[in-house]
């Protein structure tokens, strides 16, 4: 039977083995070993094993966040729902990964899903990229948001931004902004504090010492931005965290 659903969020699926049938809006879509599908199910949507086959297997996670509409209808997923990965076992063990911090429940579950969900969204641009449905521009995109979670403490600019990207400042703001759905300001910020929220709880160092780690000079700065994101203050975070780890952890 047939799988027909409606929520309003963003799927992925990955198929292990076998052979699956998708159908979204009227289009068909053939689900085969090591392809993932990533649908918008606010729309109706069905999946089914593909008829002539006599089983299908995958993994599926839903997922929502800011700019991912922004990113599905850039990279044209409507049309074109089905990415054919070169390294689908990596995608094995990212959505095994996402899936048992979940299961796990952890009190850095919510920042390691994020991270690895992060690596997973990269890895379907870049395969998109790299098939020449965007050309370079996402390719430059991608290479800057590496170049900058490889050092957050660096105080980047938009300018150096661009420069890395070779584009203009305004060129680079918009079309990060149309690609991701948010600013590179913003998307630093969430950035850093993620980093940040790790930090606090797996080491002892000084909060002040976690801030700069994480690009923020100023610990009042960090307080303040940490606060409007995740809820609580930085230290009221680290004694939940801390209180949450098993003993002798």
């Amino acid at each position: 039977m047939p799988i027909a659903q409606r929520f309003n969020q963003h799927t992925l699926i990955l198929t292990l083995n076998g052979k699956g049938l998708l159908e979204v809006n009227g289009l068909s879509s053939f689900l085969q070993e090591g392809t993932i599908a990533w649908l918008d199910s606010s729309m109706l949507y069905s999946h089914r094993c593909e008829p002539r086959h006599s089983h299908w297997s995958y993994l599926w996670l839903g997922f929502v966040g800011h700019g991912l509409d922004t990113l599905f209808d850039s990279l044209d997923v409507m049309a074109n729902p089905v990415f054919e990965m070169t390294n689908p076992r990596n995608m094995e063990a990212l959505f095994a990964g996402i899936l048992d911090e979940v299961e796990g429940n952890g009190f850095l579950a919510d920042s390691r899903c994020f991270a690895l969900l992060a690596q997973l969204i990269s890895s379907l641009v870049s395969e998109r990229a790299d098939g020449g449905d965007l050309g370079g521009a996402v390719q430059r995109l991608q290479r800057v948001m590496e170049m900058v979670r490889a050092d957050l403490t660096h105080p980047w600019t938009i300018g150096e931004f661009a420069t890395a990207a070779n584009l203009s400042p305004a060129q680079f703001f918009r079309r990060f902004r149309q690609r991701m759905g948010t600013t590179p300001v913003d998307w630093l910020r969430h950035e850093r504090i993620n980093a940040a929220k790790s930090l606090l709880v797996v080491t002892d160092a000084q909060i002040g010492g976690i801030a700069a780690r994480c690009g923020y000079p100023d610990p009042f700065h960090f307080a303040r931005d940490f606060k409007k994101l995740v809820g609580v203050t930085p230290s009221e975070f680290r004694r939940q965290g801390q209180s949450a780890r098993p003993s002798g952890a």
